[in-house]
């Protein structure tokens, strides 16, 4: 809301901070000099002036996917005194955003080989996901399937309603939870919403391999910490290439003129992580996802 926004309250150079050009504050000498601005504490209030900044650009993401916006704001955010009372505050507005459209936060990180701003995301993120281990310390009884994203139910209403639309569509899981804190010592039934779709594979065939690189190495590793891992689909996700070539190509796409991402040894292990069809996803050794044919895939036992 407008009143929550303190409008003309500060200046620089004459000019009040929501009315500064976009234009200027790229241009990295201005910046500079803004961010010395931004910096300076006569009054107690001063100290908000960066949030206001923070506030502006971060609505300007939301609402336009500005992508001058981002970088503007990974670089004012770079600066610890300004990040402290700027972008620290909103750590869980930019969450969600987050959460709501990977994909704007994956290719700009990526086009400015940026981390700045998932640093101020990542710590919100107990507050949305659900740990594995949230079920068993709440006594909750739930058919946990290797692979799933779970949001906080009670979450789900800060949320965008074009969000809340989408993953109204996605499946979910019930939990039984016996008398805890959780549930205010009552039993209940509640539903959880499985979000990994939007981590998956309708956002992966989006990026291009730079994209992904960047998605395994900044994120994916943080998001494992709240993907489930059932311990009875964990033991049967681990397969070997058997090829009487020597190696078969792990392939960006499901056909064989597809980009060859990796060439993967007979007798290596690889993890199958969706085996539907007759071309698997499957994730390598170091790292690295990508489609193999189902003929080159055996089981350990097979």
């Amino acid at each position: 809301q407008k009143n929550d926004i303190d409008f003309k309250k500060y200046q620089y150079n004459n000019q009040y901070i929501e009315d500064i050009k976009i234009k200027d504050l790229l241009d990295k000498n201005y910046r500079t000099e803004f961010i010395k601005f931004l910096k300076e504490t006569k009054t107690e209030d001063d100290e908000f002036k960066s949030t206001l900044v923070s506030q502006l650009l971060i609505i300007r993401m939301i609402q336009l996917s500005d992508v001058n916006a981002f970088y503007i704001l990974s670089e004012l955010s770079k600066d610890n005194d300004v990040a402290y009372n700027g972008v620290e505050l909103y750590g869980e507005k930019l969450t969600k955003f987050f959460i709501e459209n990977p994909l704007f936060f994956i290719q700009q990180g990526a086009k400015y080989h940026e981390t700045t701003l998932l640093n101020s995301i990542f710590p919100q993120l107990d507050e949305f996901l659900v740990k594995q281990s949230f079920f068993k310390d709440n006594l909750g009884d739930i058919d946990l399937k290797n692979g799933q994203l779970f949001l906080f139910p009670d979450k789900e209403k800060e949320f965008s309603e074009s969000f809340k639309r989408k993953i109204s569509k996605f499946s979910t899981e019930e939990c039984i939870f016996s008398p805890s804190l959780y549930t205010a010592w009552q039993n209940k039934t509640i539903n959880f919403i499985d979000i990994s779709p939007l981590f998956g594979e309708e956002l992966l065939i989006k990026l291009n391999v730079f994209e992904r690189n960047y998605f395994n190495q900044n994120i994916q590793n943080t998001l494992k910490g709240y993907i489930i891992n059932s311990e009875k689909t964990a033991s049967q996700s681990s397969y070997i290439i058997i090829d009487p070539d020597g190696y078969t190509n792990l392939r960006k796409d499901k056909n064989t003129s597809s980009e060859v991402l990796q060439k993967v040894k007979s007798g290596e292990h690889i993890e199958v992580l969706d085996n539907t069809g007759d071309w698997f996803l499957v994730k390598t050794k170091e790292g690295k996802e990508g489609y193999i044919h189902k003929s080159r895939i055996k089981s350990p036992k097979s």
